[in-house]
């Protein structure tokens, strides 16, 4: 979160000039104006400065606005907890043996060298890639050797965990469901907290499903009898999507989903309306152009996929990654993984990178913020002409340069976002205007 670097500065004198605030000074009638880097002129009982409605114009700048807090351009790099989900069917051996290949130099290393603080959670059978089609990590991500492969998985805190079960190749939604917390327990276990345990509540969540087939299953955790599907499960199919050349079962099991992981841990994954997740598939979908190249959020679904090279183009996958800002992969080019592995774990940078939140300041004494008159101007570091972003009421009016407040958070928009990141010496200045309280 965006931290003010300031204090708050006072509100406009009877009759008197703006002056900086460098030593709690102000003129007019009233008191100091503020401290530090805040600027503002001091409260008075009459003057210039209209409480009701502002200063009478729709412009505020730092000699008229009754607060004008300078931020420090000091963007948070969120944490990011990666979750990998791996069928462990028998078709998936070159994929697991890819994996194995890539994820400490082309995915790990990558997200380490750039200072997030990161975790991978790998969801999928523990053992030998070649006899079992499981997974075993190795130093430096996992905590030691796979050769030969040890009897318990390398757990490496707090970069990496394994929560061993064998996936099969249509049951792994509901799976994570029902291992988040615990109804079904790691393999050679009969208790456990689930893989919840190791998520942290202010980081992003990454996931990385790997399938060359689709969704045809039934969750157990969320009824009254978590021994069985019943009244509160949820079902997910979308196998015949392909065979139909339809999307509706994808469409649908992709919602069922969401709305369950939603709902089971909102501290974590966020709501349908503000989800916290991000989601990444590697499925039966058919090449793009380049063959190597993802699929984007932008692109549709497809029920298309590859054939030969997969057993179903898993489009409830698909559905989550087009919902979340995911990329999709061909599972087929399992050959150039070391390429898609860097492009996922630069996504991962990308969307841990910043939080452009600040928070609301406090308004001077007897005052009130005006939220409505909020503005925030920003100088380039080079300088270049200093711009100003534009309020929007709700997050669906963004657009470029502009800002909404919820919840006492200015939040910057996604374009705006990311336009501001790029420049971390940048100046920024929040003003507003002010309301009198009455007595």
């Amino acid at each position: 979160m965006l931290a003010a670097a300031a204090s708050i500065g006072g509100c406009s004198g009877g009759g008197g000039e703006a002056s900086s605030g460098n030593n709690g000074s102000g003129s007019g009638g009233g008191g100091g104006g503020g401290g530090g880097d805040t600027t503002g002129s001091g409260i008075g009982d009459g003057g210039g400065f209209d409480f009701d409605g502002g200063t009478g114009d729709a412009s505020l700048n730092e000699d008229t606005a009754c607060v004008a807090t300078k931020l420090q351009a000091d963007y948070e790099q969120r944490p990011a907890d990666i979750i990998f989900i791996i069928d462990n069917s028998e078709s998936m051996t070159d994929e697991i043996n890819s994996v194995q290949q890539n994820i400490n130099q082309n995915f790990a290393s990558i997200i380490e060298r750039s200072g997030i603080d990161y975790r991978v959670i790998m969801l999928s059978k523990h053992g030998s890639s070649a006899l079992e089609q499981s997974v075993c990590v190795e130093a430096p991500l996992g905590s030691g050797s796979c050769s030969p492969v040890p009897t318990a998985p390398n757990t490496n805190p707090p970069h990496f965990y394994q929560y061993s079960l064998e996936v099969s190749s249509l049951n792994s939604l509901c799976l994570a469901i029902d291992t988040l917390k615990g109804a079904i327990p790691p393999k050679g276990e009969t208790t456990s907290p689930g893989w919840s345990q190791w998520l942290r509540p202010d980081s992003l969540k990454v996931f990385v499903e790997i399938t060359d087939d689709g969704v045809d299953c039934s969750s157990i955790s969320l009824g009254a009898d978590p021994a069985k599907t019943d009244e509160g499960d949820i079902a997910l199919k979308d196998v015949d999507d392909d065979d139909m050349e339809t999307l509706a079962g994808g469409t649908k099991s992709a919602e069922v989903f969401d709305a369950a992981l939603t709902a089971t841990a909102p501290e974590y994954f966020g709501t349908p309306s503000a989800r916290n997740y991000m989601f990444f598939s590697f499925v039966g979908i058919v090449e793009n152009t380049p063959p190597t190249a993802p699929w984007p959020p932008e692109e549709p679904v497809t029920w298309e996929q590859c054939r030969p090279g997969s057993v179903d183009p898993g489009t409830t996958y698909q559905t989550l990654s087009v919902m979340t800002g995911g990329l999709r992969y061909p599972i087929q080019q399992h050959g150039t993984f070391d390429a898609v592995f860097q492009a996922i774990a630069d996504s991962v940078i990308s969307g841990a990178k910043l939080s452009c939140e600040i928070e609301v300041p406090k308004a001077p004494g007897g005052h009130s913020i005006d939220l409505e008159t909020v503005q925030i101007e920003f100088t380039p570091s080079n300088g270049g002409q200093k711009q100003t972003f534009s309020q929007v009421k709700t997050p669906e009016e963004c657009k470029p340069m502009s800002f909404y407040i919820e919840e006492g958070i200015i939040r910057l928009c996604p374009d705006t976002c990311a336009m501001a990141v790029q420049d971390n010496t940048a100046g920024m200045n929040l003003l507003y205007g002010c309301s009198v309280n009455p007595n």
